[in-house]
């Protein structure tokens, strides 16, 4: 296949993405329209092509925070999504949630990127948002926040009292036990739990980046 082919296909991806179709969705989807026949896995766009031509002024490999911020920005193609618990859509749901837990622990980095990235998944995969998220992450996150992000569905179930017995001794053993389920109260709390008017995603980044500069 050649080059202007595949860009033609991401470009057409990236404008399904922005109409709020995820990126597993939108690549097969580009790829019929453009090619009108079936291609092979290996020859679909990347989610990294989508990403260029979602936002082709950036550059091709940005830093940490940079990705990080750009996979949330792309949450403002996910509206009316049962998970946004009366946002508009997915980004404006993303900084109440981020503010509600910067209330609490303004100085854990981990907790809040876990925080802003909680339903950046969506964009990627509906159907399987985490574990997408995390293998698009995987070298730009730590294993800390890796367990956030798949620990606040535990304290979902652990909220609802309906864990396992055993699942939720190992859960309430864990040090990052309290951390887990502020983080789950503020996602079923949305942007009626806000306690703060939510920051901007330039703001919420700042603040991260302040935070690993200290530590760094």
């Amino acid at each position: 296949m050649s080059d202007k082919l595949r860009q033609r296909m991401a470009q057409e991806a990236a404008r399904l993405v922005g109409e709020g179709r995820d990126i597993a969705t939108a690549r097969i989807r580009a790829a019929r329209a453009v090619r009108r026949d079936w291609v092979p896995e290996n020859e679909l766009p990347t989610a990294e092509e989508i990403h260029a031509a979602l936002v082709p002024a950036r550059p091709q490999a940005p830093e940490r925070l940079d990705r990080i911020a750009e996979s949330v920005r792309l949450l403002a193609t996910v509206r009316h999504h049962p998970c946004l618990r009366s946002a508009d859509d997915g980004l404006e749901h993303a900084l109440a949630v981020f503010s509600t837990v910067l209330n609490t622990y303004p100085y854990d980095e981990e907790l809040l990127t876990a925080a802003l990235l909680l339903h950046a998944g969506l964009v990627i995969d509906r159907a399987h948002p985490v574990p997408s998220l995390l293998t698009a992450l995987e070298t730009t996150i730590t294993p800390r926040t890796c367990w956030l992000l798949e620990a606040a569905a535990v304290a979902e179930t652990h909220a609802a009292g309906t864990i396992g017995q055993r699942a939720r001794r190992r859960f309430e053993s864990h040090p990052d036990f309290e951390q887990a389920c502020l983080l789950a109260a503020a996602d079923r709390q949305g942007i009626h739990g806000c306690p703060t008017p939510p920051p901007t995603l330039e703001e919420a980044i700042a603040i991260l980046r302040d935070l690993d500069a200290e530590e760094s």
